[in-house]
């Protein structure tokens, strides 16, 4: 089964494809335009040459938190909407999304996260974690596609299920 992992953005969506646990392919796609509907519309165009090219049967993207873009509702809103755009797109292909918040795929490979950990210290760890995995040099939003896809593919589960069969993330 092929995996493709996105970490969408408007201006710079990285991602990754794996077989099974093995990956096999990444790349980053990049938009121009001052106006966010007009980049994400550029966006979803070069998602669907690359969904086209790699034919993954699975998709995983990280979930957009309101908390993770620190509270900028602009920013959230564009995210959003890119989101909608490949999910609708992903529809139209009978494929479906599944979601990782950025604290469970990274917890999955080993990455710390929490209080007192900057956005420019999770970057390096997620380069750092791909440098030391794979020996790959990449930017930070293919560095994370390959996390996500990695976490996804080979990490491990933080599932707990209760005696009563109840399942939590």
């Amino acid at each position: 089964m092929k995996v493709m992992a996105l970490d969408l953005s408007t201006k710079s969506t990285g991602w990754s494809l794996y077989e099974d646990s093995k990956l096999i392919n990444y790349g980053c796609i990049t938009a121009t335009d001052t106006n966010f509907l007009n980049r994400i519309s550029k966006m979803t165009e070069k998602l669907k040459v690359v969904f086209d090219e790699q034919q993954p049967d699975t998709f995983i993207v990280e979930e957009v938190l309101l908390d993770d873009v620190k509270h900028n509702q602009q920013v959230f809103k564009a995210l959003m909407y890119l989101q909608a755009a490949v999910a609708i797109e992903l529809n139209k292909r009978n494929k479906k999304m599944e979601f990782f918040t950025a604290s469970e795929w990274r917890k999955r490979c080993g990455i710390q996260t929490g209080r007192g950990i900057t956005r420019d210290k999770v970057k390096a760890a997620d380069i750092k974690f791909v440098k030391d995995t794979y020996n790959i040099d990449a930017n930070d939003d293919i560095c994370d596609a390959i996390c996500i896809g990695y976490a996804y593919t080979n990490g491990k589960s933080t599932t707990i299920v209760t005696e009563d069969g109840f399942e939590f993330k």
